[in-house]
């Protein structure tokens, strides 16, 4: 006997996916009026505060005359986002090897910070390339840019996810690829909780291109399609050893801070509030046992160079502003403070031991590439999970020294200085691993011209 089936009913399948259809959209648009309420909330408190946002008509998608006349001659651009300082220069070995494939292509670089925005100017800008700010990621202000900008690709670095873009990119038929792609473990679970909203915001993305496999595992979970996810490795250890200009010298580094033969320098780089402190009460402290020890001090943001400068004479010690060196001596009791943008590698590289910062307060640290390209020690603070896979790969070539406290940094600084050749050994384990891990740029570059070849080269 044939038991006929109704027809004409939602099935249960159906209905799974209309309620999660439906539980997306609800998450969609709760995301959209909290965005728009958050930006007009900060917008109003920077107006009350009497500070301006570089950049709000570019925010905005309202682009100037004479920008928009220059976009509309670029032809359908790659349009690559990175948001701040470390993501443009991870992107900077990438583009010139999609410049190269693509000769040609115009492309428009977006960032979120105007740190991002200098360093993108200095290292990214010709003539066929053009710098705005990213699109606040509310429907209407999005779409008006991909309407200017015409891309023909979109490429974000890192952990750039934003929904309304991808989703209005989508929309117009613009391919869509996240490169370099990691996901931290805060973020992570902030993303899991709305697993049905990132699915769908992540739905237009053709191509992920994860830094490791746990970040593979991580954007799986949240929602990626598993068939477009590839490991390629992390964009940062193709980052090219800067060579310093003959004035950028570690020799002339070291001459112009007034060390002598026999002085030591520790640099602390890419510092956050409340660092800096903890970092002066270790300085202090070594200063009995390493009399001939210097710190020069490099904010992550230099616009805090007075701030650090308070917590220096807190400490009972004398700031020296880098952009001030040349009329302020620095003393026995100075501590040099970085103040200016692109110096920090030049610096490292004159340095005895290097700190990465954002790591003894949980911000999740910073750039570790860039002292281990220069075969300088590494030390860090245990918050580095924006540099997992980095920090992992160092570790487990013990080219690097990851300390839990003040005090861990204080005795494993003093064995450094103690040590010379124990110093000397732990960066070149660093540069090792540097040389062992690069090719990522390369392997991001062969998918991108394997999946869009034809709609990136040029029809004359």
């Amino acid at each position: 006997m044939v038991i006929a089936r109704r027809s004409g009913g939602p099935t249960k399948q159906s209905q799974e996916r209309d309620g999660f259809a439906a539980l997306a959209m609800t998450f969609f648009l709760l995301y959209q009026a909290g965005l728009l309420a958050f930006g007009a909330a900060y917008l109003a408190l920077r107006l009350l505060r009497g500070q301006r946002l570089p950049g709000l008509r570019e925010r905005l998608a309202r682009y100037s005359p004479e920008l928009e006349r220059r976009l509309a001659g670029l032809r359908a651009p790659i349009w690559l986002h990175a948001v701040s300082v470390g993501e443009v220069l991870a992107a900077v070995p990438l583009v010139e090897e999609l410049r190269a494939r693509f000769p040609g292509r115009g492309w428009v670089v977006s960032t979120v910070t105007p740190a991002g925005r200098e360093v993108a100017e200095r290292n990214l800008k010709d003539g066929r390339t053009e710098l705005v700010y990213l699109p606040w990621d509310l429907t209407s202000i999005v779409r008006r840019a991909i309407r200017r900008i015409r891309p023909s690709l979109f490429l974000c670095l890192e952990t750039e996810l934003w929904p309304a873009l991808f989703r209005e990119l989508g929309r117009a038929g613009v391919p869509v690829a996240v490169v370099n792609g990691r996901i931290s473990p805060a973020t992570y679970g902030r993303y899991l909780l709305a697993r049905p909203f990132m699915e769908r915001s992540l739905s237009p993305v053709a191509l992920f291109l994860a830094q490791s496999p746990q970040d593979a595992r991580r954007l799986a979970a949240i929602g990626a399609a598993k068939d477009r996810l590839v490991v390629t490795g992390n964009l940062k250890w193709d980052l090219p050893a800067q060579q310093p200009s003959d004035e950028l010298s570690p020799k002339r580094l070291r001459a112009l801070l007034g060390l002598a033969e026999g002085d030591l320098l520790w640099a602390a780089g890419s510092t956050h509030p409340g660092e800096e402190r903890l970092l002066l009460q270790v300085y202090i402290a070594l200063k009995s046992e390493v009399p001939r020890l210097k710190l020069l001090l490099a904010p992550r943001h230099p616009e805090r160079a007075a701030a650090v400068g308070q917590e220096i004479r807190a400490a009972g010690l004398s700031p020296v502003l880098r952009s001030e060196m040349g009329r302020a001596a620095l003393n026995g009791q100075g501590v040099v403070v970085l103040d200016t943008l692109g110096e920090l590698a030049a610096f490292y590289g004159a340095a005895d031991v290097v700190f990465v910062g954002g790591s003894l307060v949980p911000h999740g640290g910073h750039n570790l590439v860039e002292p281990a390209a220069l075969a300088r020690p590494i030390l860090a603070g245990p918050h580095l999970h924006n540099f997992q896979s980095v920090s992992d790969a160092l570790r487990q070539a013990s080219g690097m020294i990851v300390t839990r406290s003040a005090e861990e940094l204080r005795q494993a600084l003093r064995r450094l200085f103690r040590d010379p050749l124990q110093a000397q050994a732990l960066g070149r384990r660093a540069r090792a691993v540097f040389e062992e891990n690069q090719g990522a740029v390369r392997r991001t570059a062969d998918l991108i011209e394997l999946r869009w070849s034809r709609e990136l080269t040029l029809v004359s």
